[in-house]
């Protein structure tokens, strides 16, 4: 089995090095559904559906693939994840030249660990639209070379920086691009970089939205595997390959939400129309009127996968002491009497007697009552919807890090829950 979880790990590896920010996440993703016989939709367009394979994307960051198999009325089986994970993005009019340095202007992207992105090899990736004749394009930008870092102050200039020294995101985190010796070549840098990837006239550039990412590449760690944006990515991955790998007949969905990191509340977050508007739409063409709709709603089950914490060697006091997450030790189900989670006994059982069946072991994670932990799209997607739902996740350490830590076993092991969630076994 160690052979497997590798084979697994690898290619989960292999989709997140190719999947600097959100946008290249759906779009790796639509390529590998293209593959598996998924037919591209439209929001735009309408829609013509029977019994097959089908995905949509919202804004080139979100992503809902589905499958229809049966009568839709009887429900889908859904699993929700996001594209999104913590980082650092460029402000516009970034550039700053001073003391002989050009560096750029930047504002944290949800909750991250600010010291893990210091002193890295970091480039910038992200969305460009530029205008092409009388027509608006959009494109995405992967500058794949070593572009950035953000320096530590030496130790002999900041004394305290190894006792629990805050990094002001203000004034501290500029990301350093190179030495100058004129103020003015600071100018216009972004969009010379921009127009040279594109191969296009930095005059034809009328926006961007970037991301700063690690160059450094994923690796397996004995039984670990080590690479940034395992949160959450690795559930996208997971449910990706199970929805693939399922075999037909059955009702199945995944939705990739976008912008769970900071609060959902987007065209793809989990707080949108997205799912409720694809949903609708197939029962539509199903011939379901808004009863048989509701049906179909009370028939589903969303699984919100979305990663959790392990119990830390060096920190055990930050876990629940009767609730204790182990990695490579099976997926985990996430409950929150405050409503954090959306898990309830009715799902909790459903798929506590599926990891039976499949002779997997489930884990169960609480906060200790002094932490307050973080969400998921599992709340708010079952109270816009009113969809049965779980939340589950991969244990893992240093959650919002540049570079994350989970179990092999884990994540093949979640994997497969998910495929047989999918078949209905």
């Amino acid at each position: 089995m160690m052979k497997i979880y590798k084979e697994f790990s690898e290619d989960l590896i292999k989709f997140i090095d190719a999947s600097p920010l959100n946008y290249f996440a759906v779009k790796n993703a639509s390529e590998i559904l293209e593959e598996a016989g998924f037919k591209r939709l439209s929001e735009k367009e309408n829609w013509e559906l029977e019994r097959g394979k089908y995905y949509v994307i919202r804004d080139d960051s979100a992503l809902i693939a589905f499958e229809i198999g049966k009568d839709p009325r009887e429900g889908f089986e859904i699993i929700g994840s996001h594209t999104d994970s913590p980082g650092f993005k460029i402000k516009s009019k970034a550039e700053i030249g001073t003391n002989g340095y050009l560096k750029l202007n930047i504002e944290p992207y949800g909750g991250m660990i600010h010291s893990t992105w210091l002193d890295r090899t970091l480039s910038l990736a992200g969305k460009v639209a530029y205008k092409e004749g009388d027509e608006i394009k959009y494109s995405l930008v992967n500058i794949d070379r070593n572009l950035l870092t953000i320096p530590n102050a030496a130790i002999h200039m900041n004394r305290e920086i190894n006792k629990g020294y805050g990094y002001n995101p203000q004034d501290k985190l500029y990301p350093l691009v190179k030495t100058i010796s004129d103020a003015l070549e600071a100018d216009g840098f972004i969009l010379k970089l921009l127009a040279e990837d594109l191969k296009i006239d930095e005059d034809a550039i009328l926006d961007f939205d970037l991301g700063l990412y690690d160059r450094q590449a994923g690796a397996i760690i004995n039984d670990m595997v080590q690479v940034g944006r395992i949160d959450n990515l690795g559930s996208v991955h997971a449910s990706l390959r199970a929805l693939v790998d399922s075999k037909e007949g059955a009702n199945k969905m995944i939705i990739l939400n976008d912008n769970e990191e900071i609060g959902s509340r987007t065209r793809g977050g989990a707080a949108s129309n997205f799912l409720k508007a694809v949903l609708k739409r197939i029962a539509l063409k199903s011939g379901l009127d808004e009863e048989g709709y509701q049906i179909m709603v009370e028939n589903s089950m969303l699984i919100s996968a979305d990663q959790a914490h392990a119990i830390h060697p060096s920190y055990p006091e930050y876990s629940d002491p009767t609730n204790i997450v182990k990695m490579n030790e099976g997926l985990v189900v996430k409950i929150a009497a405050n409503g954090a989670y959306a898990s309830f006994v009715e799902t909790k059982a459903r798929l506590f007697d599926l990891a039976n069946k499949l002779g997997f072991k489930l884990q169960t994670f609480h906060n200790r009552n002094d932490k307050t932990g973080g969400s998921t799209i599992g709340p708010i997607t079952t109270t816009v919807l009113g969809l049965k739902t779980i939340d589950v996740g991969i244990p893992m350490l240093a959650m919002h890090s540049i570079r994350e830590l989970c179990g092999m076993k884990d994540h093949y092991e979640a994997y497969e829950i998910y495929k047989g969630f999918f078949e209905e076994i």
